[in-house]
């Protein structure tokens, strides 16, 4: 009995300790103990922390451990600064303070500027106390981990390549989104290939604690050149060849992250076909493409596809096919699909396609 009622205590522990630890609720939860603890209402503060806590459905330790920002040792400065705020935002100055201040016609005057003040001063120091609070969360989420796992091995993988390229892999690993998606995906087992591959990034991201046989194309020879270099070390075959000839093997994962806007619309559904196709039981097929429906930011995504084009001299627009299109041509062969809507930390809008070839038993 006894030890039933120690298990049922430490597992109501562990669930109000860990409540709501988003980087966003964390914050919140962080600003309101702090506010709490800086405005006087000396007495109430922890039944006002808890109830608000409990009302916004906060995490209640987190926002209970904030208001001991009123302590023996802070209280002097916080009452002091409160004041002086106080008497700055209604009179334009800042007056010295003192003891004989809180005694006599001053008193009056003084509690009117202390509560003035601390209102103020609880929200600049709750809000900047919140935005720290969500940036430590948010990169110690193990998520975060987890990709700051995978970039550097893919950093350590291309470390021996020249500056340019080196320098280039750092900061697309940094910039495109697609790699955090990636981290947080059930990427298989099974030979990876990545068709556009160019330097190899992906294959090498996909190879993390996984000695997965890795295949990939690209029509950049000097892109390619550098592939081979960096991940030589691993199971990797690229090569120089147009995707829409690649001789697909079987795969159980494929990638096609920046490349079907460069074919035309039957090549791209041809393309897609064939990979649906080349997928083991269980094998997930996943690409990004343009989103067309999202306004500025579709076209600032075209457009800025258009001036590559143009740089590349490729001859010719790109092309993007409608989401359902897309998404037809993989149920038409059987795949379990699903799309997510991203925009990358460059204002460009994605479309993420989540394809699955389903297991011979469920097929069954």
């Amino acid at each position: 009995m006894l030890q039933r009622f120690n298990a049922h205590i430490r597992k109501f522990a562990a669930t109000l300790l860990t409540e709501r630890l988003d980087p966003a609720s964390a914050g919140a939860a962080v600003f309101l103990g702090i506010f709490i603890g800086i405005v006087p209402i000396y007495g109430l503060q922890t039944l006002a922390a808890v109830g608000l806590a409990v009302l916004l459905r906060l995490n209640k330790p987190l926002t209970l451990a904030a208001t001991f920002i009123n302590n023996p040792l802070l209280l002097p400065p916080i009452v002091i600064s409160s004041v002086e705020l106080g008497d700055f935002l209604r009179h334009g100055s800042i007056r010295p303070w003192h003891l004989a201040a809180l005694s006599g016609v001053q008193l009056k005057e003084q509690l009117f500027s202390w509560v003035l003040g601390s209102l103020v001063l609880g929200l600049l120091v709750g809000g900047a106390a919140a935005i720290v609070t969500a940036a430590v969360v948010h990169w110690m989420a193990p998520s975060r981990r987890g990709l700051r796992e995978h970039i550097r091995f893919v950093n350590r993988t291309f470390a021996g390549s020249a500056r340019f390229d080196r320098g280039f892999v750092r900061w697309k690993m940094r910039l495109d989104r697609i790699f955090s998606l990636l981290a947080a995906e059930e990427l298989g087992s099974g030979t990876v290939v990545d068709l556009g591959c160019g330097y190899g990034m992906a294959l090498s991201f996909a190879a993390f604690r996984d000695g997965r046989r890795l295949v990939g194309c690209d029509l950049n020879a000097h892109r390619i050149a550098v592939a081979q270099q960096a991940l030589r070390a691993l199971n990797a075959e690229t090569s120089v060849q147009d995707v829409r000839h690649f001789a697909l093997p079987p795969a159980g994962l494929i990638l096609i992250l920046d490349v079907l806007q460069y074919l035309s619309g039957e090549e791209q559904l041809a393309l897609l076909k064939r990979c649906c196709a080349s997928l083991e039981p269980g094998g997930r097929l996943i690409f990004r493409v343009h989103d067309r429906e999202r306004g500025l930011w579709s076209a600032l995504t075209v457009g800025l596809d258009r001036l590559l084009f143009s740089v590349e001299r490729v001859g010719a627009r790109p092309i993007i096919l409608s989401a359902a299109q897309y998404r037809s041509v993989l149920q038409e062969a059987g795949m379990q699909v699903e799309c997510r809507r991203f925009r990358n930390r460059l204002p460009l809008a994605h479309i993420l396609f989540l394809a699955r070839r389903p297991a011979a038993e469920s097929a069954l």
